[in-house]
């Protein structure tokens, strides 16, 4: 496929006399094939437009524009085009939180976006396909697993292929609706595809030919997949996020790199969509950056669904032997095993930030020794014109945070609000089955900050909500500190735990103590009861206490 080259002018259009004579210029040159922006103001008498050169040029637009004999394109504004308040390089949540502030600010804003469609991660290759498929698993799961002995699944028929293409419809849509719509209204707003890299730290050169310069620079192009360098890696046609999820032939098998979320989650929905999953850990446990109590009831649930885990082994060799691949691991006690894999291999071992093709040299900008920018609180980099944001900093890798960080960074360049993130309260889930959930500390953080702390633990077996749902896989675990009586973190494994982040989010936000989540009215038969249920359990013991206790 021949690659876009993007091209934007602005024009000089005379003859228009209102609002609707800009529209409808919009509307014809909309029609014309390549075209990937247009824009026309009739207050300053011009036009800008961004098009693919290989499919349509300058003076097609133009012909277009003067067909009617209405309008006269005076001449081409080169000195308009080259310049902005704000130039955003990336193209997902960072990077579109960022354009949607500086809009509102009235900055004239140019975004440039290589790789990944825009919309970047999330929508395209990460949340929305993932936990759509997630959801498509469950279903086909239920349809032959009860919790009730008076229940008889009778079996799933699935569709693989329909699966993945409405899949690919839906991030289709929502690409659309939540990222592209959502700005193809602003009056000063450029989007470019192509790929920026500084020529000095007030240039930049896009596709190699073309510079553009700006006032303030946010870095926000993300992160891919870390390629572990293990030999033969280069010889197979293995799989990452970014390929996977297309894929509409159902692999028979698949060998997963890596267990830690990506991997997890991928891992329980093929899994349950029919395919048959093996992963490889080279760490003692799947997730290895929660506590063993967590794990211990998710790698249970995994191997109960038939996933083969091989923790604390280590890739060292891939042959490709044509219709399948040897996988050369060192194992545990030091001996070598071999595992044939007839179907796919996906890696999933963590992610490396997008900035090796910046150019950040030219500019002197520093980053860290794993290629991530590095920024303070307010998303300022060691140059005072260059803010970064999302995944391409060492920040918590999520899309909500990248938002944060987007439009914290447009905030601060550009008003004297001087906003920092703080990520003590932020809230995570793991989106596997049961779910994984998170808030601030947990007991092995606290310790090394020398807090002093207690825990309290109830297990799902002791929640009437679980009890009545015969599912109950899990438990609910806080942290308080013991001199103020505050919640300080907690942590979550439960059939839909995600749902009750939010709350223990938001009472450390605003201090909220123990004793007062303990006296807080909470719905019965509600997994959120759970959280009343541990909070009163740091003074009684859970095994004494009635259902209606307060």
């Amino acid at each position: 496929m021949l690659k876009k080259n993007i091209k934007i002018i602005s024009l000089e259009i005379t003859g228009m006399t209102c609002d609707g004579c800009a529209k409808g210029i919009e509307k014809s040159v909309a029609s014309l094939n390549g075209i990937s922006q247009n824009k026309v103001n009739y207050q300053k008498g011009e036009g800008n437009f961004s098009f693919d050169e290989n499919i349509i040029s300058k003076e097609n637009i133009i012909q277009e524009i003067e067909k009617t004999g209405h309008y006269k394109v005076e001449g081409t504004l080169n000195s308009k085009t080259n310049h902005f308040d704000l130039i955003i390089i990336g193209g997902g949540s960072a990077a579109f939180s960022a354009a949607i502030k500086a809009e509102g600010l009235g900055l004239s804003t140019l975004m440039i976006n290589g790789g990944l469609d825009f919309g970047g991660t999330c929508v395209n290759v990460g949340c929305v396909p993932s936990k759509n498929l997630n959801r498509a698993a469950e279903t086909a799961y239920h349809a032959t697993h009860s919790n009730f002995k008076g229940i008889k699944p009778r079996g799933v028929d699935i569709d693989f292929k329909q699966i993945i293409k409405d899949k690919k419809a839906l991030v289709t849509t929502l690409q659309q609706k939540k990222y592209l719509d959502v700005v193809s209204g602003f009056e000063n707003f450029t989007m470019l595809e192509g790929w920026a890299k500084f020529k000095d730290n007030k240039t930049i050169l896009v596709n190699e030919k073309d510079c553009y310069t700006a006032k303030k620079y946010i870095i926000a192009t993300g992160s891919t997949t870390n390629i572990p360098n293990i030999e033969g890696i280069n010889d197979i046609d293995y799989l990452t996020n970014v390929t996977l999820f297309d894929l509409e032939e159902k692999p028979e098998s698949l060998t997963i790199m890596g267990a830690g979320y990506i991997g997890l989650e991928i891992a329980m929905a093929y899994n349950r969509l029919g395919v048959k999953v093996r992963i490889i850990e080279f760490t003692d446990r799947p997730l290895r950056s929660q506590t063993k109590d967590i794990t211990d009831v998710l790698e249970t649930q995994l191997k109960n669904e038939g996933i083969k885990i091989y923790p604390n082994y280590r890739v060292l060799k891939f042959e490709n032997k044509g219709a399948k691949t040897s996988i050369h691991c060192k194992c545990p006690d030091g001996s070598i095993a071999l595992f044939e894999e007839s179907g796919r291999i996906l890696i999933a071992t963590g992610i490396k930030p997008n900035t090796f093709k910046l150019g950040l040299e030219n500019a002197a900008l520093n980053i860290d020794k794993d290629g991530y920018i590095m920024v303070n609180s307010k998303m300022e980099t060691n140059l005072s014109n260059i803010y970064a944001a999302g995944d391409v900093i060492n920040t918590p890798s999520f899309v909500y945070t990248a938002a944060t960080e987007g439009n914290t960074a447009v905030t601060n360049a550009f008003t004297e609000e001087n906003r920092m993130v703080n990520y003590t309260s932020l809230p995570w889930v793991v989106f596997t089955d049961p779910q994984i959930a998170g808030v601030g500390l947990d007991e092995i953080m606290a310790k090394k900050q020398g807090i002093v702390f207690e825990v309290s633990k109830i297990e799902l077996k002791d929640i009437p909500r679980a009890i009545v749902a015969n599912d109950t896989r899990g438990f609910i675990k806080l942290i308080r500190n013991t001199k103020t009586d505050k919640l300080i973190g907690a942590r979550i494994i439960a059939p839909e735990g995600g749902e009750l982040i939010q709350q223990l989010s938001m009472a450390i936000k605003y201090g909220i103590t123990i004793k007062e989540l303990a006296e807080s009215f909470y719905p019965y038969l509600t997994l959120s009861e759970g959280i009343k249920l541990a909070a009163i359990t740091f003074g009684k013991d859970i095994s004494k206490l009635s259902c209606c206790t307060s």
